[in-house]
């Protein structure tokens, strides 16, 4: 035996890696198309007002109405309250603003909360299949 004799493991060794690497992006390359996949999926789904249940059924203009004037502004009510006036009702009587005012700051914290859950069920969705 020639304990001398060297070997090229280079060769070698960057065929493996290289056929790794390979492997590795085409499983990366299925996830993506995957992901996207289920995206797609979701952003074509049907949404129907039945679904929650908080709608009457055939009532859903007027209801519909209903929320847009009156939840915006009961939340901006709420938030008057609770983080600018400290929850004291005193200071909140001292504070003069708008109906205006309080409903478009209630109309933010409603849109917001809205995209949460839009996100949310999306994150959902996406790990569930």
């Amino acid at each position: 035996m020639d304990r001398n004799k060297t070997y090229d493991y280079s060769s070698s060794s960057s065929t493996i890696l290289e056929s790794a690497r390979k492997i590795r992006l085409e499983k990366q390359r299925k996830r993506k198309a995957k992901t996207r996949d289920k995206l797609a999926e979701f952003m074509s789904a049907d949404v129907h007002d039945s679904e929650f249940g908080i709608i009457p059924e055939g009532y859903g203009g007027i209801s519909y109405l209903t929320f847009l004037i009156f939840a915006p502004w009961l939340a901006g009510l709420a938030f008057m309250f609770f983080y600018v006036a400290g929850g004291d009702i005193n200071t909140f009587n001292g504070i003069k603003d708008s109906s205006l005012l309080t409903w478009v700051i209630g109309y933010e914290i409603i849109a917001a909360l809205v995209l949460l859950l839009i996100f949310k069920k999306l994150i959902v969705y996406l790990l569930s299949k």
